[in-house]
């Protein structure tokens, strides 16, 4: 149950932008083109906050409006050891009909200053990043490169003087090729890099592709920057908001979305109705009102809490499909499963007491009260709302460590309820087990990152990868989808399949009438 990605409309990329965010780009674009001769703009965000889609919506309005645009995602590429190949891999994108020499002509004088580009690994990399041209370039001039490296190094003013070259002719080749505007270079997911690549990139942007007519636009979080910075250079005593300051010239903080709007986004994409709008439940006195209760209650603790977008994502994508699991006449409070859901996501100690049972009624009262003591606001509907869920909560769990919590359906169904539980929890297993694999090995076009694939790993690094993931599947669970990909076999996508074809097979058993 993997919210797919948002399909950006060419026409009008951001018509189904859900979280109220067609007005900024207005500002943005307004920026580019008031500051054309170049600078680097950094879009400033938490993780999961929609930053990548927000980017790419913009990237579409700046290209209806005449810019080249480039998107470079440097997660994706920091298994690369030299930032400046990728991004003169995307420069090359500009090249229009005649100007392929000129282009190459760059590529000659970059190469005196990539330092990581030892022969045997540039050709490879080449090949996948610049082209085939470039890398008979290097080929035939492998070895007077380091050679010319070190004549530069020796020689500080030639070094200068080649710099200078470089950026005249960059300039030169984007003008030539931009149609007359600004070109906007982004630079996405920079924070989860390692943080040797990220700095690298930092500095070769600033140092030799920081020319009139390229804007370099950073999508990142700042705070996430920062402690990539500071591992880089060993010390929480560097000041990573002042070495930034270095590098950004305007800092642009992303307004926080409406949590509101997104959660009724996300109760429509996940179709919540389904369960809560079946005609068995909403003609049921004690049922028929489970929708707005829901949303009122989910909306209220997610916008207290403060989480992320992917955050409150995966509780709705969490807690829909803790809802298949029940069938559609039993009784379930869907107000008190999404309390219990947070507390299982962000309240781990408490919930594993919950599990056990280590908490006198007192105790689990005074803790819930904890947790929940900022969604208590002034308006005496909304606390009285929220204090009967939270009731409702303290209910279930003195009734559970009584063991006289009602179990039974609204009307009788042949399904037996403890293979049921056995079954649910099966697939809530499989289900996170193919969440965490595939945001992790994954891209946002289906594809897996360079640096899983099996080429570029040994088994051992393999194992590794998956080792955290593997960990959701019980000990006494002998089926593992991914020992193939570990020894080499495949690629982690065919484990990924086998989990999806499990996982199917459990929820049809799951459904009512079967």
């Amino acid at each position: 149950m993997k919210h797919e990605d948002i399909v950006i409309n060419q026409e009008n990329p951001f018509a189904n932008c859900k979280l109220g965010r067609e007005p900024y780009p207005n500002i943005l674009s307004s920026i580019v083109d008031s500051y054309a001769k170049g600078f680097v703009l950094a879009i400033n965000g938490e993780w999961g906050v929609g930053k990548t889609t927000f980017v790419k919506m913009w990237r579409q309005k700046l290209e209806n409006e005449g810019h080249k645009t480039i998107y470079f995602n440097a997660w994706e590429n920091d298994f690369v050891s030299e930032p400046m190949v990728g991004i003169l891999g995307e420069l090359k994108s500009l090249i229009t009909s005649g100007l392929e020499k000129h282009f190459d002509s760059i590529l000659e004088k970059a190469a005196k200053f990539s330092n990581k580009m030892i022969p045997t690994l540039a050709k490879e990399i080449a090949k996948k990043c610049v082209g085939e041209e470039f890398v008979d370039l290097i080929e035939k001039g492998a070895e007077a490169t380091t050679a010319l490296l070190k004549d530069e190094i020796k020689n500080y003013d030639k070094q200068k003087e080649g710099l200078k070259t470089l950026k005249d002719d960059l300039c030169d080749f984007v003008s030539q090729n931009s149609g007359g505007k600004p070109v906007v270079f982004i630079i996405d997911e920079l924070d989860r890099c390692r943080p040797d690549y990220a700095v690298e990139v930092l500095e070769k942007v600033k140092h030799f592709f920081s020319v009139q007519g390229i804007i370099f636009v950073l999508s990142i979080d700042k705070k996430q920057l920062g402690n990539s910075i500071r591992g880089y250079y060993g010390s929480d005593r560097i000041n990573a908001d002042e070495y930034l300051r270095r590098f950004i010239d305007i800092e642009y903080n992303l307004p926080e979305p409406s949590i509101e709007d997104f959660c009724k986004y996300l109760y429509n994409y996940f179709i919540f109705d389904d369960f809560f709008g079946a005609d068995i439940r909403r003609s049921h006195p004690n049922w028929r009102y489970d929708k707005e209760l829901f949303l009122k209650l989910s909306t209220k603790l997610l916008s207290t809490k403060h989480l992320t977008l992917r955050q409150i994502e995966k509780l709705y994508a969490h807690t829909r499909l803790t809802l298949r699991t029940f069938l559609e006449n039993q009784v379930v409070t869907p107000d008190v499963l999404f309390l219990l859901i947070y507390i299982k996501y962000y309240e781990s100690d408490l919930y594993n007491s919950i599990k056990r049972h280590e908490l006198s009624i007192q105790d689990f009262v005074n803790q819930i009260s904890n947790v929940y003591a900022n969604c208590l606001d002034e308006d005496k509907y909304e606390r009285r709302n929220f204090i009967t869920s939270i009731a409702g909560l303290i209910y279930l769990y003195n009734a559970a460590n009584r063991r006289t919590i009602y179990h039974k359906p609204l009307f009788e169904t042949p399904k037996d309820k403890d293979e049921k539980l056995k079954e649910s929890e099966r697939v809530l297993a499989l289900k996170a087990l193919y969440e965490v694999v595939e945001t992790e090995f994954i891209n946002e076009q289906g594809k897996i990152y360079e640096k899983y694939l099996v080429k570029n790993t040994t088994e051992e690094e393999r194992k590794n990868y998956i080792r955290m993931p593997n960990r959701i599947i019980t000990p006494k669970e002998e089926w593992n989808p991914f020992d193939d990909y570990i020894e080499g076999k495949c690629e982690v996508t065919v484990g990924l399949q086998e989990i999806e074809e499990r996982l199917e097979k459990e929820l049809n058993a799951l459904q009512p009438g079967e």
